[in-house]
């Protein structure tokens, strides 16, 4: 009997398994229907991204507290009751189509509940999985929800492009559907971990006070602090190309179903990439992964703006993109769930997956934004050069030596000086010469024309 065989047969792991998907896929759908729906009210990219911007920063927010949340209340209540708030949350919004419901307000406030509530998934589910898998089948644990996750994402684009094709009503009911499926589906047995001290003294500690345990156990240990930093840099990209490009699809009028295709391209390699979890993760370290990821990704993202007008070598490189991503990231959920106390798991996923979700919003914000005053090939080229650079640059000072928060402000402070040059040099360059010489060179050059006339 193969390692997955007798994982599937865990009842508790299995529906875990099968709760934590519906929501993904419910989550990968809404990367087609949400911006889709808000153009739709409200006919502008930039509220889609204003909405999505803040719902981002929300969760980002609120995923720094979700596990401290998991580990007093339990997983099982957590996963509960985000399965029927994503649920609910959908049904508002459709009664917000059916009733023509425009207010920028009300959108943000309902999509960001909805995203808050969605921060307890996955400090729940490693929760539980870290009580029912022993640990030598972790990474296989990790392995399977990668391939869950890749499915869910190949899955989601082209049956959101589908349905909203024919109804954006129809598809939000499915949304809400979906979610209400997973809060049946998932385990109701686990409860609240204990910290021994509790069990054999009786003590009590507050909910700041176990927050802040999760932070201090963080940045003790310098391979989550280098895992966490790299994956913020990378995540930038990784988030602001797809959403570019999905607004750039809209914009040219494009069918749902293309769009659709598109966003399930990075869902196709990491679902081919999921099968060689178990081979890589085996004969290689988690650094020569990471490495080999991030170089696959940069590539593939440089080439995206040469090819943005066709669509199959889009998808393509996307695909390309995403095939390694799964080894890391089983790699490093493993490595959590095997190095970290049962009692703190929910919180240390949460704390750790803080900077990797922190310049989530400022991508989501800029995508809309830029897709309208630099067009697609600008846009694209800006997330695809500024982020391969941070992070290499930071991922070899980390490496080297340098304090963490030193290189992060580092990098920080280099990615606004390169973009200002950015911007200068190449998307405004003809279109800042107003000094006094300036203006000499261009009645020179005028001049120079008239005479040639």
């Amino acid at each position: 009997m193969s390692v997955n065989t007798e994982l599937l047969k865990n009842r508790d792991f299995r529906n875990t398994l099968f709760a934590i998907g519906a929501n993904q896929l419910s989550d990968s759908m809404s990367y087609i229907t949400t911006p889709i729906i808000i153009l739709a009210l409200t006919g502008s990219p930039e509220a889609a991204s204003i909405t999505l911007f803040v719902a981002g920063v929300l969760a980002t927010c609120a995923g720094a507290v979700s596990g401290t949340w998991v580990d007093r209340i339990g997983p099982s209540k957590c996963l509960a009751l985000s399965c029927i708030g994503q649920s609910l949350s959908w049904i508002a919004i459709l009664l917000y189509l059916v009733f023509n419901v425009t207010n920028i307000y009300v959108l943000v406030i309902t999509i960001s509940l909805a995203a808050i509530i969605s921060t307890f998934d996955y400090p729940s589910e490693q929760s539980i999985i870290t009580r029912v898998v022993p640990k030598e089948h972790l990474g296989y644990a990790s392995g399977m929800g990668e391939t869950r996750e890749s499915t869910a994402n190949l899955l989601g684009g082209p049956v959101a492009g589908i349905i909203i094709g024919f109804s954006t009503v129809l598809m939000t009911a499915v949304h809400a559907v979906v979610n209400l499926l997973a809060f049946i589906v998932a385990p109701k047995t686990y409860g609240a971990s204990r910290q021994p001290a509790e069990e054999e003294e009786g003590e009590k500690t507050s909910f700041w006070q176990d927050s802040k345990a999760g932070f201090e156990y963080i940045l003790k240990n310098k391979v989550l602090v280098s895992i966490a930093f790299v994956s913020t840099l990378a995540n930038f990209g990784t988030v602001g190309i797809p959403l570019t490009f999905i607004y750039y699809y809209t914009l040219e009028g494009a069918h749902p179903l293309f769009i659709g295709i598109f966003a399930s391209a990075f869902g196709v390699g990491v679902l081919l990439g999921s099968f060689l979890v178990g081979p890589l993760t085996e004969k290689f370290a988690l650094g020569p992964l990471g490495i080999t990821s991030l170089a696959i990704m940069s590539a593939c993202y440089l080439l995206l703006p040469v090819v943005h007008s066709m669509l199959w070598a889009v998808c393509l490189l996307i695909v390309l993109a995403g095939i390694v991503l799964p080894s890391f990231n089983s790699s490093i959920i493993a490595y959590i769930n095997a190095s970290s106390p049962e009692h703190m798991i929910g919180r240390v996923h949460s704390v750790q997956g803080i900077p990797n979700m922190a310049l989530t919003p400022l991508a989501v914000l800029l995508a809309g934004f830029l897709i309208v005053d630099w067009g697609i090939t600008y846009t694209a080229l800006f997330y695809a050069v500024f982020t391969p650079l941070s992070t290499w640059g930071g991922s070899a000072l980390t490496n080297g030596g340098w304090n963490e928060d030193l290189v992060l402000v580092l990098t920080m402070l280099l990615n606004f000086v390169l973009e200002f040059l950015y911007q200068k040099f190449v998307v405004y360059r003809n279109l800042t010469d107003t000094n006094d010489v300036a203006k000499r060179a261009m009645e020179k050059e005028q001049e120079k024309q008239n005479k040639a006339c």
